[in-house]
């Protein structure tokens, strides 16, 4: 497993574990929703977080939503050691944990 394919399962699995606070059926009900009315699929919400954030905004509004984007971001800025912000975007996140591993990966390049 490459060091980019290992974050990359890293995020999900802070995503994953985000949406498991509505619990297992909620979390599947949130994925099947998301590709089903959104084309999204799991994998794909990586290269896509702002469909992700409005496909959650359009369930559960924007009160919901911000809520469900603080319990992921909380977990990948523990998974990651981020230094904690105080109002980080899901996507802003993605940005600055897809930034440091390219910076990690080209090091290797020099």
């Amino acid at each position: 497993m490459t060091a980019e394919s290992n974050a990359e399962q890293k995020i999900l699995q802070c995503i994953d574990d985000g949406l498991q606070t509505l619990g297992d059926s909620g979390k599947k009900a949130i994925y099947y929703h998301l590709k089903k009315n959104f084309g999204l699929k799991r994998k794909e919400i990586l290269k896509k977080p702002e469909k992700f954030c409005r496909g959650l905004t359009l369930m559960f509004g924007e009160e919901g939503a911000d809520i469900i984007e603080n319990w992921i971001v909380e977990k990948l800025r523990m998974t990651f050691h981020l230094k904690q912000r105080s109002k980080i975007t899901f996507a802003n996140t993605i940005d600055m944990i897809k930034a440091r591993q390219k910076k990690y990966l080209d090091s290797f390049d020099s």
